[in-house]
């Protein structure tokens, strides 16, 4: 099976699931975003253990959960707290470890809970918006996986077809400037579908259209950036990919890397701006 068919084929599975994540919410989706989550942090120790570094692998998934757990249950005055420990708790570990190049060990570690965790923790607090199983909430996930994928999508295909200029050489020599223009339009596309479909079923729509735009604007632009930047640390790993866990994807971080920059800037667009 070539890649393009494999990904349409990994895409129709998995996508009902989602999408009935995304809608019923609370444990649901705190399901989906914790397999994510622990499947993320796996793949983050893998590359960097290509670094010859030891990250400390429970550390990583124990407070990776607590700090998932903590978005899903509002805590979020706890965060700041909870990172102070996490910093402390992996630091006094790393005195008994004993394992060699002790700086680089505990800067993995915290590495690994920071990307993916708390990044990935973000959508949890997007999905809790106005309650754990409102359509508010629901609402700005799909706006954020529709940004991204479209993005994607059209990135692929608007680079396959015109592409000609490199856009990224040093990180990412196959993207170009057409690919990243198609890309940045097809995610103001996607979220003006999200807004359309959801008026469609006669059902209230939390933004504006220039509201709902801003987050196309954030999926086209920092969820190209967040590609990139996966890219960066797959590259110095020395990899392809992140995983083969999604067949014609890659692993978990391949297929969210931009959902972990487009989902924190968001929120704080949707806390604060909005």
């Amino acid at each position: 099976m070539n890649s393009g068919l494999a990904r349409i084929v990994v895409a129709i599975v998995a996508l009902p699931f989602v999408i009935a994540a995304i809608i019923y919410g609370s444990w649901y989706f705190f399901a989906l975003m914790g397999t994510i989550l622990l499947i993320g942090i796996s793949e983050m120790l893998n590359l960097l253990r290509h670094k010859n570094s030891k990250p400390q692998t429970f550390a990583a998934f124990l407070w990776g959960l607590i700090f998932l757990g903590l978005t899903f249950f509002g805590k979020t005055e706890l965060l700041l707290p909870a990172f102070f420990m996490f910093a402390i708790f992996v630091m006094t570990v790393e005195l008994f470890r004993n394992t060699g190049s002790d700086m680089m060990n505990m800067a993995a570690t915290w590495m690994t809970v920071f990307y993916p965790s708390l990044l990935i923790g973000s959508m949890i607090l997007l999905r809790n918006t106005g309650g754990a199983e409102s359509h508010s909430g629901a609402q700005l996930v799909f706006l954020v996986f529709l940004s991204i994928w479209a993005c994607d999508t059209f990135a692929y295909y608007g680079g396959r077809m015109m592409g000609k200029n490199i856009f990224f050489e040093r990180v990412s020599p196959k993207k170009t400037w057409e690919g990243a223009i198609t890309g940045f339009f097809g995610a103001l596309i996607g979220v003006w579908l999200v807004r359309y479909v959801y008026l469609t079923l006669d059902i209230p729509f939390i933004m504006s259209l220039p509201q709902t735009l801003v987050i196309g604007f954030l999926g086209g632009t920092f969820g190209q950036i967040g590609d990139l930047a996966e890219s960066l640390i797959k590259r110095d790993a020395g990899v392809k990919d992140s995983g083969a866990l999604l067949p014609g994807h890659g692993g978990i971080l391949d297929r969210f890397d931009s959902m972990m920059f487009v989902a924190p800037l968001t929120y704080v667009y949707v806390t604060y701006f909005v």
